[in-house]
């Protein structure tokens, strides 16, 4: 007979194993499927196949098909699976005493749950390892590193996830509360960290787009392992689509070994619950009471802040409010509904609808109180969040998005873009109320975004109107003007919104639409020359007098203007119907796209061809306008249109379409 400060009980250990082998089974199938049988099948008829037309190996695919298994989304179903069933003695009240009165310690009756928990989920992972191996030997060993380091991953995360899995089960007293526990903490960071940006984005000024940036953290270990802890592969193509050269990874063993310590301590503290447990907490919704005060104000104050943000949004639908105003609702409402969910919380860890008491009272008064404290923090932006401006040395690109979208990489003008949003930022009281005080002046956005070169973002988006409006105020235009000075330079227009190769390149294709009314059947007729009878040569030559003409229209300030007044129908005179784009081509220099870059677009990192990132030519869109005589002059000249006629407004067109409407022309088809 062992004795009772064992860790280990062998009768316990085969008992546990006869109530999850059947999970693990099935785990065994499901990992069978997924690797080993998914694989042989997509090499069956290997020289008809993809990867054998391109010069894929048997053993680069296994690589590959590694590097697409899935790894931390396993280990949180089964961790939770196997532990559920192991200890749900802890659930049920005869159970529960039936079991702390056998002569096993609690010691070794967690451990030996342990002990099985890890054997039926790690022994699956390990057995497919060794097929997967098996099959490496057949066609080429190149892969079975990364067969090996798939099953580490595997095997770190089901340790990680069973920490979070027992510590959730150990906190409550009820089997489905545990579960749901477990849920919330595999979520929690990610989602208190929602909240504020939820929070943020609709109460704070500047931060409406702050989810946009809200990055996956270390402490969202679900999200983290699968895109920092992974087998991966960069595989470089010909231009023909040969494969030229594979490069194999095995990133993030640093993350595990944090993660492995993490899981170490966390299951450290789990056993300390599970020693201490009250067995008379069986069916308590928390069974652990420093978890009852940080459960009750931990749910009443994130949803409470959550909910209040969106109270106070439905009462900013009911009209234009000001940012006062829109608080104030929000602070009273967090603060009612945090109220209640203090008391609803109360109700179901007391598990009676009895808790309006003295002590309870004084309690959600202290709660209320301190969420009181906070949420002034944010109305008064004591964390410095809304005026967070980032230091140039820290900043790899800054980008403005309004009228166009420009991306700023040299130093100088990063340190001007800095300026200038420091700038606008002096006098938040004039502008976090422009949607108020000028309510009938058109308006727009624009948008901030640094890229930092540790690879987070920083995203403001604020609410502007049109600066040439006589009702804005003297301090709106300060703080706003310098924007619209500095986006519309001409040498900035034509660096950023033509590119790079704007004064060193050739234009290879161009077009402009004409537009001619048709009274018999009441429609435009559209039509577009593209000069067949020419030579390439005689094309280009008429292209690039078009384009010098353009760079004139720019150089006055006619066209790829930038402003805040939104759409206007007092612009609908002298803006153009037809349609008017380029191409612009530098064989030697490659192209900058402030567009890609702002939105930070990829196409799959893991698959490169020659020359990758070395774009060389652009298609560059412009919406023309009556004030660019130098280009309708050259675009007559070279013969794309003939007649003054063919040339319309968006105002005429309306006109003789029959259109009235006060909104963006693009909304009509």
């Amino acid at each position: 007979m062992q004795s009772k400060t064992s860790f280990f009980n062998k009768g316990l250990y085969k008992k546990n194993i006869s109530r999850t082998w059947i999970a693990g089974l099935l785990y065994f199938i499901i990992l069978l499927l997924l690797m080993s049988v998914s694989y042989i099948i997509s090499i069956a008829d290997w020289d008809n196949t993809y990867f054998s037309d391109v010069g894929i190996t048997k053993g680069m695919c296994l690589f590959m098909h590694m590097s697409d298994m899935p790894t931390a989304g396993l280990a949180v179903c089964i961790a939770i699976v196997l532990s559920a069933i192991t200890f749900w003695y802890l659930f049920y009240k005869r159970d529960t005493y039936m079991m702390h009165a056998f002569p096993i310690s609690r010691k070794s009756a967690y451990f030996t749950g342990i002990a099985s928990i890890l054997t039926v989920a790690i022994v699956p992972v390990i057995a497919v390892s060794i097929i997967m191996s098996i099959i490496a030997l057949t066609v080429d060993t190149i892969a079975m590193g990364g067969i090996w380091y798939w099953a580490l991953i595997v095997i770190v995360s089901t340790v990680l996830f069973l920490s979070i899995a027992m510590f959730a089960l150990m906190v409550s007293g009820q089997l489905i509360t545990g579960i749901a526990f477990y849920i919330i903490f595999v979520w929690l960071y990610f989602l208190m960290e929602l909240a504020f940006r939820i929070t943020s984005a609709m109460l704070l000024f500047g931060m409406g787009a702050s989810l946009q940036s809200q990055k996956v953290r270390i402490f969202s270990p679900l999200q983290y392992i699968p895109g920092n802890c992974k087998v991966d592969y960069i595989a470089c193509y010909t231009n023909n689509g040969y494969l030229k050269s594979l490069i194999m990874k095995l990133e993030g063993a640093e993350y595990l070994a944090i993660y492995f310590v993490a899981a170490l301590i966390l299951l450290t503290v789990s056993f300390l619950l599970y020693k201490y447990k009250k067995l008379e907490t069986v069916h308590d919704f928390i069974a652990v009471p420093f978890m009852k005060p940080v459960f009750t104000i931990g749910m009443a104050f994130f949803i409470s802040m959550v909910a209040g943000a969106f109270v106070s949004g439905m009462y900013d639908a009911t009209g234009n409010h000001t940012y006062a105003s829109k608080f104030a609702v929000a602070i009273v409402s967090s603060l009612i509904i945090g109220v209640l969910i203090f008391f609803a919380t109360q109700m179901m860890i007391e598990k009676t609808i009895r808790v309006f008491n003295a002590k309870k009272a004084i309690y959600c008064a202290g709660y209320s109180v301190v969420a009181l404290a906070v949420l002034l923090c944010l109305r008064f932006d004591a964390f410095k969040v809304e005026n967070k401006v980032p230091n140039a040395s820290d900043v790899a690109w800054v980008g403005i998005e309004a009228n166009y979208t420009m991306v700023f990489t040299s130093e100088d003008e990063i340190n001007t873009a800095i300026s200038l949003h420091k700038n606008f930022l002096t006098d938040k009281k004039e502008l976090r109320d422009v949607n108020v005080k000028y309510e009938h002046v058109n308006g727009s956005y624009f948008t901030i975004k640094y890229k930092l070169k540790n690879g987070d973002s920083i995203i403001r988006q604020y609410q502007v109107v049109d600066t040439e409006s006589p009702d804005v105020s003297p301090e709106y235009v300060a703080a706003t003007q310098p924007i619209l000075d500095f986006l519309n330079n001409p040498t900035i227009i034509k660096e950023h919104v033509i590119g790079n190769i704007w004064d060193d390149c050739s234009v290879t294709d161009m077009y402009f639409s004409t537009v001619t009314y048709d009274e018999k059947h009441n429609e435009f007729n559209y039509y577009t020359e593209y000069f067949m009878n020419l030579s390439e040569y005689e094309k280009m030559k008429k292209f690039e007098k078009v384009y010098q003409a353009l760079l004139k229209d720019i150089d006055e300030g006619k066209v790829f203007q930038t402003t805040f007044a939104g759409y206007s129908s007092e612009r609908e005179d002298q803006s153009l119907y037809n349609d008017f784009g380029f191409n612009v081509v530098n064989k030697e220099v490659p192209y900058f796209s402030d567009v890609d870059t702002y939105y930070d677009e990829q196409y799959d990192p893991r698959t490169t061809y020659e020359g990758d990132g070395d774009m060389h030519e652009q298609s560059i869109y412009c919406s023309l306008n009556t004030e660019c005589k130098h280009t309708l002059k050259a675009l007559k000249d070279a013969e794309f249109y003939y007649s003054n006629d063919q040339v319309i407004t968006w105002e005429k067109y309306n006109k003789v379409m029959g259109y009235e409407y006060e909104e963006d022309p693009e909304t009509y088809e």
